[in-house]
């Protein structure tokens, strides 16, 4: 897999997506498609930002299982 600081600058990007796109529904949206069209990528952005987490989480405890 990935090493670690490439996964970091990944989900850091996400994060500053999301953040820009909360931004734009709390500020910028002036129409119900903008509205869910937002709220949409906010949800796959949420969800790929869970996997890699969850992807680092296995990773490290199979290391651990491989350690012992």
């Amino acid at each position: 897999m990935l090493d670690f600081y490439t996964v970091q600058s990944v989900k850091k990007l996400i994060e500053k997506q999301i953040g820009q796109i909360k931004e734009d529904l709390c500020y910028g949206i002036d129409t119900i498609d903008k509205l869910h069209y937002s709220r949409g990528q906010l949800r796959a952005l949420e969800a790929l930002l869970q996997d890699l987490n969850d992807l680092l989480k296995r990773e490290n405890n199979d290391d651990d299982d491989n350690d012992s």
